[in-house]
């Protein structure tokens, strides 16, 4: 357990890259989260951790944050910078990711940014204490859950959702589980998608699943991994295609950002006619890129692939795309499999795509476009490919996870 000492006066020196102040006091340095740099505080030292007391002198560049559970819900970490420092940190988590790798001279874009209320998926925990249920995010650096019938981030139809779906998730949560609520809303209602929750699939608890189902007009409810009713296929445009995601399946959080990805991607392979789509989902980029080239869509997932298939058979004016179940960590496509392609785009799991970037670096692809959610794992991929002989043409950071020290990227390379 940490030493916790009598509270103290500090000045924070810098911003670091989760977000916490760092102030260096006693020798060694102290992570204090809220706080910016320039602040004078009172916190209480709890070993690395600073637990902040109270901002006696604010930085000019603190804002008020737009939710009142900022500081308790874990949910977002930095609503307490405006909006030009908060840019500038976003921008410096991709720019110190890549000079950790040699890159100090590569090409960054200005941040694309999102605005409050677009995110559409949302997955959030549900716990019964006692009679009570708990229901929405986990508290900052704890396990408790914070009630939240109103998140600022989300799109309408999710914050409408929240206070309905509460007064039913009494009857299916247990006492034994935390359990897992993922809401998606799509162009035909709401995808909700329940895990470690009890077994709904029979007798009264599916009757009282489909009632909920009907009076929230939920699109799509699961349970567990089992579709319990599908009044409406849920429905997500993605160039001219309509996909309906698998439950609880990964999608892009927020519809702005993915369709600025979805445009830099596609503007990036120019005149290609032959493209390989790695680690591909539901086809956020292959079904865009079908519109203008032939695409070659891998994924491990079987029920994403499947997805895709469906979306592109019913597609609009699509080229064609050939699809393969494939678990690129373990089986990466080899170079000798992509002589024949003029581009290639991969956006991997926050892992990255070291052994798969191994094999591109090899390859003599004219153009790779690479999409990820890590700036680390993306900048350790770049240097696997720049080292091959690819020039990294462009990098563009993107805000999908507002005031959190996620952001994602795209980074274009030629050869």
């Amino acid at each position: 357990m940490s030493k916790v000492t009598d509270p103290v006066e500090i000045t924070i020196d810098e911003l670091g890259g989760k977000g916490d102040g760092i102030a260096y006091h006693s020798g060694g340095s102290l992570y204090v989260p809220y706080a910016l740099a320039g602040e004078r505080v009172r916190v209480t030292p709890m070993g690395e951790r600073g637990d902040l007391e109270d901002v006696i002198t604010a930085s000019p560049q603190r804002a008020d944050p737009i939710c009142p559970l900022f500081m308790t819900c874990g949910g977002c970490s930095m609503q307490h910078m405006d909006a030009d420092l908060y840019g500038a940190w976003k921008a410096s988590l991709v720019r110190d990711a890549l000079a950790s790798r040699g890159f100090d001279d590569v090409p960054i874009n200005p941040l694309i940014s999102t605005k409050p209320g677009g995110r559409r998926r949302a997955v959030l925990t549900a716990r019964l204490i006692g009679r009570r249920l708990l229901f929405g995010y986990h508290e900052a650096r704890s396990n408790r859950v914070v009630d939240v019938d109103r998140c600022p981030l989300l799109v309408p139809a999710l914050n409408a959702l929240l206070p309905r779906l509460a007064d039913f998730l009494p009857l299916f949560v247990t006492k034994k589980n935390e359990a897992r609520i993922t809401m998606l809303a799509t162009s035909s209602g709401v995808d909700l998608s329940l895990d470690d929750v009890k077994d709904m699939r029979n007798g009264q608890d599916y009757l009282k699943a489909v009632e909920m189902a009907e009076t929230l007009d939920l699109a799509r409810l699961t349970a567990n991994g089992d579709i319990l009713l599908e009044r409406r296929p849920p429905l997500l445009s993605m160039g001219g295609a309509e996909v309906s995601p698998p439950p609880g399946a990964f999608v892009q959080a927020e519809e702005s950002a993915e369709l600025a990805m979805a445009k830099m991607v596609v503007d990036s392979i120019g005149d290609a006619k032959r493209v390989i789509d790695l680690f591909c989902g539901s086809g956020t980029f292959a079904l865009r890129l079908a519109k203008k080239a032939q695409v070659w869509a891998l994924e491990s997932e079987d029920a994403a692939i499947k997805s895709l298939e469906k979306a592109w058979r019913f597609g609009n004016q699509l080229k064609g795309i050939k699809m393969e179940r494939r678990d690129l960590f373990r089986r990466p496509l080899l170079a000798a499999e992509m002589k024949k392609f003029d581009a290639l785009v991969f956006d991997p799991p926050r892992a990255g795509a070291k052994a798969q970037c191994e094999e591109i670096a090899k390859t003599h692809i004219p153009v790779v476009v690479a999409v990820s959610c890590n700036p680390g794992t993306l900048a350790r991929d770049l240097r696997i490919l720049v080292d091959g002989g690819y020039k990294i043409a462009s990098v563009t950071p993107v805000d999908q996870f507002l005031y959190s020290p996620h952001v994602e990227c795209v980074a274009t390379l030629t050869r």
